[in-house]
């Protein structure tokens, strides 16, 4: 369950209500899919999409995950803890979910700054192919986000757009004498 709408891939309204670990009863407003970009325990980001999950307006900023709800989709998932670690795995033993125990709660890890982990390649294509010397940290104000340019940049899509293919040579001396004798036809 989540509060926060932006994070629906698909949203529908759909009121129902939930029943939580202290038998209270809360409203629920609509159900979608959303995309976690959680982190596993060794560091490495996993986008996870989460189906069917409830948008529960009274929870304020507070994100529940049930694990009955990830059990019923029948997908193999198992959970696991060590310490005060939990982690949800794939039924072949990729880590998917990491959480960490808060209080009583254990709240899954996530990426905070994704934007800092994009590669020069992935900043270039998504800005529009920029050349590098309009990609150097002076040109804007975050700049810190910004990868230094590799010595080794090769950007296929650049190449492709630049490259020229020289214009075919007419050809003046073959003539025909009869009709349909030479015909010219486009074949694209």
């Amino acid at each position: 369950m989540t509060n926060n709408l932006d994070l629906f891939i698909n949203f529908e309204t759909v009121k129902g209500t939930v029943r939580l670990g202290d038998d209270s009863v809360i409203e629920t407003c609509g159900r979608g899919t959303v995309v976690i970009l959680a982190k596993t325990s060794i560091g490495h980001g996993s986008s996870v999409y989460l189906e069917g999950v409830l948008w529960v307006h009274s929870l304020d900023s507070c994100s529940l995950l049930s694990w009955g709800a990830i059990v019923s989709f029948g997908k193999g998932f198992s959970l696991a803890s060590s310490g005060k670690d939990m982690y949800i795995f794939r039924e072949n033993k990729t880590e998917v979910i990491w959480g960490k125990l808060d209080g009583q709660d254990h709240v899954v890890q996530e990426e905070q700054e994704s934007a800092k982990q994009m590669t020069y390649q992935q900043w270039h294509e998504a800005l529009g192919y920029p050349s590098p010397d309009h990609l150097k940290s002076n040109n804007y104000s975050d700049a810190m986000n910004l990868p230094k340019v590799p010595k080794d940049c090769q950007c296929e899509t650049c190449i492709t757009s630049k490259s020229i293919k020289p214009k075919p040579t007419s050809i003046t001396d073959i003539r025909s004498d009869t009709p349909f004798e030479l015909i010219h036809s486009a074949l694209s």
